[in-house]
């Protein structure tokens, strides 16, 4: 994942069901501290994640006449603060309500301690789990004790908590500032009746399901959890496009991972159902039950591999030979691709693996030929100034090759050969005019459409260089089935991509 979405999920993990309009953290303090300018403040606060605001009485605030500058309206109309808007907060007292501490922010506002994670710079939950729903306390044999904690309770945990490398079942992260990575820590569970527990004390144990909070941290159920949905809603695509599938309000759904989704700005997470891996919910159209992994569009959407070497990587053709063009690793050493395909070496008598590399990801400025010498500019046109590309160069653009040996996986979608090695060899053929029919209605059919569109978009572009490409070996008397094959496997890939990708992303 590129560092700059890294950082981007690092400020936003803690957010879960809000609204994607943001408030500013510099007016929360000022316009606070105005409100509340009689009062001289205790001390600061920072929130653990996204938190609720309450009266003197402990019921949530829900008027949607009352304007409070620093909060917005969740899902469901009550007055809600983001954290990642209120890194750090000022508090002019604390009131206990209901058996639990509550700080007050001014304005007649308060918010609960099992929201807060430090107070004054120190980490109030240090050493301590905040329960998410009332939970039961069982013994190591499974058995009820008797004893139920209430709702967003706080409890001392037993136990070390480690870091670990790879996500576990139930974990928090830290972005540290020496690599800005994200890194995994957890609490050991207790397994009883193959069910995970939190020790709180001697033969006492929780559910780890009904935990919220882990040392002032989000807990991370690496699982499948459940939602509520909060009004009529329909699905959606991965980049955004409304599907038939309808969900009613008061439905509970399945849910396994919280995307960011492609977007200039960040604006929430959607979140993908676990029965339906193609679509996806907008977190304001849901109450969450737990926190879930969250990851990137791009790692949804795109494959990446990266040169092993730096030694410069050589392009090829569909059918494995040099087409004298390079990339610069100095310059670009990832690569996005779309495809793997098992390509007949006439030369060495073998098949070999090579990534199709997507379509115009191609940065002519780290291109360069094969002898080390800079590509000549394309031609322009003199009255409308845009580049035009010969056959031959809109083939290169949509229809390049690396070798697999060549690179390395880097990250994304994990590819499998499209073909077999066994296919490579038996469809070195000379493909005939029957074997290119489907090819031939599939070309009529992309030409109509590319006439039909306005196509300057680089994703249209791809489609109209596959069109190229498919016209060359629809035309060459020598094309081989292997060949026909791999040009309807473009039309189809690049046609798809037009509906399926938001932008051709570079490395």
């Amino acid at each position: 994942m590129k560092l700059t979405k890294k950082i981007c999920l690092a400020i936003t993990a803690l957010a879960l069901v809000v609204t994607p309009f943001l408030v500013n953290c510099n007016q929360i303090q000022t316009v606070a501290a105005a409100k509340s300018s009689k009062k001289t403040a205790k001390g600061k606060i920072t929130l653990i994640y996204g938190a609720h605001l309450y009266n003197k009485y402990g019921h949530k605030i829900k008027n949607k006449n009352k304007y409070l500058p620093y909060a917005q309206d969740d899902a469901s109309g009550y007055k809600y603060i983001y954290s990642f808007n209120a890194d750090v907060m000022k508090y002019y007292g604390t009131r206990k309500i209901k058996d639990q501490k509550f700080y007050n922010i001014g304005n007649g506002c308060y918010i609960s301690t099992a929201d807060i994670k430090e107070v004054n710079g120190k980490n109030s939950k240090k050493g301590k789990l905040v329960l998410l729903q009332k939970s039961a306390v069982y013994t190591k044999t499974g058995n009820k004790t008797g004893h139920t904690l209430p709702k967003r309770a706080i409890v001392k945990y037993q136990g070390k908590v480690k870091q670990v490398k790879s996500r576990p079942k139930y974990y928090y992260s830290k972005y540290f500032k020496s690599d800005n990575d994200e890194h995994f820590f957890y609490l050991p569970l207790t397994k009883i009746k193959r069910k995970n527990y939190y020790a709180i004390g001697k033969n006492r144990y929780v559910k780890a399901y009904n935990v919220a909070s882990l040392d002032g941290y989000p807990l991370t159920y690496n699982g499948v959890t459940t939602a509520t949905v909060l009004k009529k809603t329909a699905t959606q695509t991965l980049n955004e496009m409304k599907t038939k599938h309808i969900l009613k309000k008061g439905q509970k759904i399945k849910v396994d991972l919280a995307v960011t989704p492609w977007a200039e700005d960040f604006e929430g997470y959607i979140f993908r159902l676990h029965n339906h891996h193609d679509e996806y919910i907008d977190e304001n159209c849901i109450n969450l039950r737990n926190y879930l992994p969250t990851t990137d569009y791009s790692d949804l959407t795109y494959s990446f591999v990266t040169a092993k070497t730096t030694a410069n990587v050589k392009l090829y053709d569909a059918t494995g030979k040099p087409v004298g063009i390079s990339f610069n690793t100095a310059k670009q050493s990832d690569f996005n691709v779309d495809g793997l395909f098992y390509i007949w070496n006439a030369a060495t008598n073998k098949a070999e693996l090579y990534y199709h590399l997507l379509s115009n990801n191609l940065d002519r400025k780290a291109l360069i030929n094969n002898d080390g010498t800079q590509l000549k500019a394309p031609a322009t046109d003199k009255k409308y100034g845009p580049t035009i590309l010969t056959t031959s160069e809109k083939i290169i653009a949509a229809n390049s090759f690396v070798k697999a040996s060549d690179v390395k996986f880097s990250w994304g979608i994990k590819l499998s050969p499209v073909n077999t090695s066994l296919a490579a060899e038996q469809k070195q053929k000379v493909a005939t005019d029957s074997d290119k029919v489907k090819l031939q209605k599939d070309f009529d059919s992309g030409q109509q459409t590319i006439n039909e569109s306005v196509h300057y978009d680089a994703l249209m572009q791809s489609y109209d260089y596959a069109l190229a490409n498919a016209a060359v070996v629809l035309r060459s008397s020598k094309a081989t089935l292997a060949q026909v094959d791999q040009a309807i496997w473009l039309l189809k890939t690049t046609k798809t991509q037009i509906k399926t990708l938001n932008f051709p992303e570079f490395a």
